[in-house]
């Protein structure tokens, strides 16, 4: 390794911001020093945090299902060589579980939370070893399972036996393992992109919410993805779309806004007619800034009019805030449930569930995308629900859904807070997103800063009035088929 340069190694970090951003790892390795001064965000004091608590639960769940059953590697103060050469060591030898252990041949560097001993042949003797991640999550992600096969492909090399069964240890210290012959075409292929990363060889440009939310490239990403006009700049298409348009010679936003949509019908997979007619009404709406309602929007007039919205703290997997803005008789009311630790959240569902079955029969729910439908399943899951609950689910209406097929928007993303802001709405507190509401959370469980929790209580009071205000937007401009251009009527207007 001490013959390799930096940005030649590759590593499963890698592979996990790869999936986040394929940027993050070339940025990493070879943003200019402007370009780490003006486009690099900082990660939050809670972003370390939870790096950090993620460190500490790995550990408190190796003790709690193993006790004293495992060999650690301390491979933080010394060298890659002498930590992988330790590893070895412990797998020749035959130990039961290695903690920490690191994997190194070429310029793969791996460093898996356990290596399992199994029974089976492989160079050390009638045994070897696989990998387990102990994740703070329920289920098992797309990169945690590149991840476990880009250690079984190490070890491989390594034992000379590919461990077939690599698995993840969940939150409920549950194992979840995964048909690793399914992922292997799309393994090879991410791995040779990021070999490409590793020897200076830029990426075409992507853009997606977690270019902004978790990796701290998203300015970069944008402005290189504006300064090509690249069609990555178009809402709602994936990598793999964005590979087949740029084969077929589509590379622009003006080149889709002035594409034949039935030309490329069907010219690859899954590029079909509506899909391509809807890229296009996108491209153009961008060019021009034109909002285009291409189906009315219709609703009903209930009793009650609510508006929902949850904060959750995803990676503690806890939900700390329900609020809800009620509408009735046009007269506004905000409603909070709050668990102030995750201890309480079961009492805040009761509470949630007891409010439920005072409400009258005649009610519309308004929320905005799938997730809080989402986490209304999994708290019933975890604590029970009633017959009310399965009326207010059968009542939710997701905006989201009725803007993605009825309006056209002249923005790279259809988020809540960018669609919101368009039509003039402002959140007025310190707290602006969904990872700062959480950030905040975790200050005031640590401090009991009460202004904290109130900064919370107000930044989704806020959102749930968003919610409204993009309703009450659709009830004016969007209930016939239009076309409204810059100046907007709306603006100025809120």
């Amino acid at each position: 390794m001490s013959n390799l340069l930096p940005s030649k190694i590759i590593t499963a970090t890698d592979i996990y911001r790869y999936f986040q951003c394929p940027h993050w790892s070339y940025y990493e390795r070879f943003a200019t020093s402007d370009e780490k001064k003006y486009l690099r965000r900082s990660l939050s004091e809670g972003e370390k945090q939870r790096m950090e608590h993620g460190l500490l639960h790995e550990l408190d769940v190796v003790h709690a299902l193993f006790g004293d059953g495992f060999t650690e590697v301390y491979w933080k103060n010394i060298t890659t060589e002498q930590a992988f050469d330790q590893t070895l060591s412990f797998m020749k030898q035959g130990v039961d579980r290695i903690y920490q252990g690191v994997l190194f041949h070429g310029n793969w560097i791996g460093r898996p939370d356990i290596l399992e001993r199994r029974k089976g042949d492989s160079l050390f003797g009638p045994w070897y070893y696989a990998p387990v991640d102990v994740k703070s999550s329920r289920g098992l992600e797309k990169y945690q399972k590149m991840q476990l096969l880009f250690y079984s492909f190490l070890l491989e090399r390594i034992q000379g036996r590919f461990p077939a069964h690599p698995e993840i240890i969940n939150i409920d210290k549950e194992r979840i393992s995964f048909a690793v012959d399914d992922m292997i075409e799309e393994f090879t292929r991410v791995i040779n992109d990021l070999e490409k990363i590793s020897s200076g060889i830029k990426p075409d440009p992507v853009l997606r919410k977690n270019c902004f939310d978790t990796s701290p490239w998203g300015k970069a990403c944008q402005q290189y993805a504006e300064s090509k006009n690249d069609i990555a700049l178009l809402y709602n298409v994936d990598v793999t779309k964005l590979r087949l348009l740029r084969d077929l010679g589509l590379k622009t936003v003006h080149d889709i806004a002035e594409m034949d949509p039935q030309t490329f019908d069907g010219a690859a997979k899954g590029l079909r007619l509506h899909g391509l007619e809807t890229m296009k009404r996108q491209a153009q709406s961008l060019q021009s800034g034109v909002v285009i309602i291409r189906e009315p929007v219709i609703f009903s007039r209930p009793v009650l009019e609510i508006h929902f919205d949850i904060e959750s703290d995803p990676p503690n997997d806890f939900d700390y805030l329900y609020g809800l803005l009620l509408r009735k008789n046009g007269k506004d009311q905000y409603l909070p449930f709050v668990a102030e630790s995750k201890e309480k959240e079961g009492e805040m569902w009761d509470a949630f569930l007891s409010w439920l079955e005072t409400l009258p029969e005649d009610y519309v729910v308004y929320h905005y995308s799938v997730y809080e439908l989402t986490r209304l399943a999994v708290l019933e899951k975890r604590y029970g629900g009633n017959t009310a609950l399965e009326h207010f689910r059968s009542s939710m209406v997701d905006l989201k859904e009725l803007i993605s097929s009825s309006c056209t928007f002249p923005l790279y993303f259809y988020g809540l807070k960018y669609i919101a802001k368009f039509l003039s709405f402002h959140w007025r507190g310190d707290v602006q997103g969904g990872g700062q509401s959480v950030d905040v959370f975790e200050e005031f469980t640590r401090t009991g800063d009460r202004s904290l929790l109130e900064s919370i209580i107000i930044y989704n009071e806020d959102d749930v009035r968003a919610t409204a205000h993009l309703k009450d937007w659709l009830m004016k401009y969007g209930m016939e088929v239009n076309s409204y251009s810059i100046p907007y009527p709306w603006v100025g207007n809120r």
